[in-house]
């Protein structure tokens, strides 16, 4: 792979911080293919980020370490349009990188930010819920989550998550419908997009 990169690729930098630069063509993209296909600790490790440049404004960064995608929607209407076609049937999914409802419950911040639930600064992973239960009648959500897997630092952290009263919740209270339905339709968003189809 290293090989294919210097016979294509303009290299900088030396040894752990090395930087291929190329303009975007088609035996380019498939180099870049063969990158994000790369598996295990070579992925992760190996490569550091894959960002598409023009004009100097980046509008596509990909962190393997952290299986990630940054788009910027704004420097070019219609990538994201771009990124959903090409992901459509791969399990993956493009969404917002901001905050899609805010509340608060109980004196305690709450936010669904993409792709997680978070009470102040501890984010909860979606992925982790089983079912979820509107209740509109009472501006309740009840939530229902799958055990996780997890290793002593992840008991750890949720033992001492648990002890601040910042654990997974069982339900999210509203102080109004508008807070109740923009939460609702945050957690459609976000659940749906993710293969999840509890609520």
């Amino acid at each position: 792979m290293i090989q294919e990169l210097d016979d294509s690729f303009s290299r900088t930098g030396r040894n752990d911080a090395v930087r291929y630069e190329i303009d975007v063509s088609d035996s380019s993209l498939e180099v870049i293919e063969s990158l994000l296909e790369m598996t295990g600790g070579a992925r992760v490790h190996g490569v550091r980020k894959i960002e598409l440049v023009r004009d100097a404004e980046t509008y596509l960064r990909y962190v393997p370490e952290h299986e990630i995608f940054t788009i910027d929607n704004e420097l070019s209407n219609g990538i994201i349009n771009a990124v959903q076609n090409a992901i459509n049937g791969e399990p993956a999914v493009v969404l917002p990188n901001r905050p899609m409802a805010e509340w608060e419950d109980t004196s305690v911040e709450c936010s669904i930010s993409p792709p997680s639930l978070c009470l102040e600064n501890v984010c909860h992973d979606l992925s982790r819920l089983a079912s979820v239960e509107p209740r509109p009648g009472e501006l309740a959500i009840e939530l229902r989550w799958y055990e996780s897997e997890q290793g002593q630092i992840g008991q750890a952290v949720s033992w001492v998550s648990s002890r601040i009263g910042l654990s997974r919740p069982d339900t999210l209270h509203f102080e109004s419908t508008a807070e109740f339905s923009a939460a609702e339709e945050a957690l459609q968003t976000v659940t749906s997009s993710i293969g999840e189809e509890i609520l």
